[in-house]
């Protein structure tokens, strides 16, 4: 069986990943969405923040994925 890479030389390519996608999402939401999409278009601009938002988890999980070998851990549920 196939064991997953440990992260610890990787961490700090893991962060800058994370750091680019983030940061790029940040950009987009904060200067080309407003460019791109009508002031009055509310709905719209929240639509394009969610889309992009969920397009921004996708690549982290993607980017976790490439970089340890497993993908992030998934939240406890408590009872």
């Amino acid at each position: 069986m196939k064991t997953p890479r440990k992260t610890n030389f990787l961490r700090p390519l893991y962060r800058l990943g994370w750091l680019a996608i983030w940061s790029s999402w940040l950009v987009t939401i904060l200067l080309l969405v407003p460019a791109l999409v009508p002031r009055h278009d509310t709905f719209q601009r929240l639509l394009v923040s969610v889309l992009l938002t969920l397009l921004a988890y996708f690549l982290q999980r993607l980017w976790d994925r490439h970089i340890t070998g497993r993908p992030l851990p998934r939240g406890r549920r408590g009872g």
